[in-house]
């Protein structure tokens, strides 16, 4: 279980189960040893005064007189009874016995004891005994009573404690987790703070949080602006270097031009080559630094909103190709994945476009059952069905009249990899020509 909510409900539950389990198990036993007490204490007193109601017959037998003694000894089976024994081990006992006896032992003088046994009518007594010597005889006397309606009582209330305590234990749960549910509620902040983080629509979380989770917050939020700090560093630095190997280049290329080269021109035009590969790779980091150079925080694509922007910088890099370009996009799309990575994979498509097309470029967007689809094409000359596995092969182009270097499909395969996405290339039945189809799980 890692629900730390179920955590603390479960805790509290347990916890309180325990303290009423415990509480009537205590009670239980201080209650049933107050009633023993109790009743011991007023057995001692029925003795005590059964003493000074004892005296000697003619014979020298014992006896009790009946006028000093309370009715319930007198009544039959009332619970209440006494047994005398004597040195001779002659037994007197209470009328309420009812001519019935109870198993009382002979104890020294001075020897006292307390127990339970079952008495006449299957009462439960309460027994009270001790050995005395009075004169030169010595005699035991046991007092009883029986404690069935004291047991009763305290069942009773036993039962009722239980039910109380069971509905106490119960309103505390509710309680309890009315109380936990509404301190989670204080993340609900962060909780939509996260999906909008998700869809791009904040940049940090809020900090506004409860103080156990305020470092958490935080340094998350530090962790956000240094990654978007150091993402931003350097796609700027890729830029920059791009531009600053601009003038060097050209300088380069003008020393190629002399005429004191004319006698290598093996080794010149070698050299011509090696100069114009890194032109190109300039210009492509520079045409990326354009695509994302505009972006801000955030980590959702809106194809309806982006693509026109990428299709304004592509025409007016192409602006002599006269390309007509057809805009069919699903309105209200969606997709939860970071901007610059979506503007780099469709600019990489886009621009492979606008160098093979020959006169129209068709981009579709919709959502399915089976996620987000973008589609690219073109009424190119395309390709045959053996080349498209090689086409995403690092460095491999089909036609070196072109400008580029065979990287561009490669680096939207990789991208769109990253969002477990699916590039499949082919040709387009409704131009003719290339086809560039990237489909995103529903997870995206």
């Amino acid at each position: 279980m890692n629900s730390l909510k179920s955590h603390l409900h479960l805790g509290l539950t347990v916890t309180l189960g325990l303290l009423m389990l415990a509480t009537w198990f205590l009670g239980h036993h201080a209650l049933h040893h107050m009633m023993e007490r109790f009743v011991d204490s007023r057995l001692e007193h029925d003795a005590e005064a059964m003493l000074m109601a004892l005296h000697s017959n003619r014979q020298g037998q014992l006896r009790i007189r009946g006028q000093r003694l309370t009715p319930v000894y007198r009544q039959p089976l009332s619970g209440h009874y006494y047994v005398l024994i004597n040195h001779t081990g002659e037994r007197l006992l209470s009328r309420s016995l009812w001519d019935q006896d109870l198993d009382i032992p002979m104890l020294g003088a001075g020897e006292t004891r307390r127990w339970h046994m079952d008495g006449p009518n299957h009462q439960h007594l309460l027994v009270y005994a001790r050995g005395y010597q009075k004169a030169d005889s010595t005699f035991t006397l046991a007092i009883a009573e029986d404690v069935t309606p004291i047991r009763q009582m305290l069942i009773g209330y036993e039962w009722l404690f239980g039910l109380i305590s069971t509905t106490g234990v119960l309103l505390l749960i509710f309680v309890q987790r009315w109380v936990v549910n509404r301190g989670f509620r204080k993340l609900q902040p962060v909780y939509d703070d996260m999906q909008r983080l998700e869809r791009g629509e904040v940049v940090a979380l809020t900090e506004s949080v409860p103080l156990e989770l305020a470092p958490l917050v935080k340094k998350f939020n530090e962790l956000l602006r240094l990654m978007d700090q150091r993402l931003s560093r350097s796609r700027n630095a890729l830029g920059n270097l791009a531009h600053a190997l601009k003038t060097p280049l050209a300088l380069l290329t003008q020393q190629l031009e002399s005429r004191e080269l004319d006698n290598i021109a093996p080794v010149r035009n070698d050299m011509e080559v090696q100069v114009e590969r890194i032109r190109s790779l300039m210009e492509r980091e520079l045409k990326r630094a354009r695509l994302a150079g505009s972006s801000g925080a955030g980590q959702h694509f809106e194809p309806e909103q982006e693509i026109p922007f990428l299709l304004d910088v592509l025409e007016r890099m192409y602006n002599d190709r006269n390309i007509g370009v057809a805009l069919q996009l699903q309105a209200g799309l969606v997709l939860e994945a970071d901007r610059e990575d979506m503007l780099e994979l469709l600019g990489n498509l886009l621009d492979n476009a606008f160098k093979w097309a020959s006169s129209k470029i068709i981009i579709h967007s919709h959502e399915d059952a089976k996620g987000i689809q973008l589609v690219v094409e073109d009424d190119g000359p395309g390709c045959s069905e053996h080349k498209f596995e090689e086409l995403t092969r690092r460095g491999v182009r089909l036609d070196e009249q072109k400008e580029g270097h065979g990287l561009g499909l490669t680096i939207a395969k990789d991208i769109a990899s990253l969002y477990d996405a699916h590039l499949q290339l082919g040709r387009s039945e409704e131009l003719g020509g290339f086809r560039a189809s990237i489909l995103f799980p529903r997870s995206h």
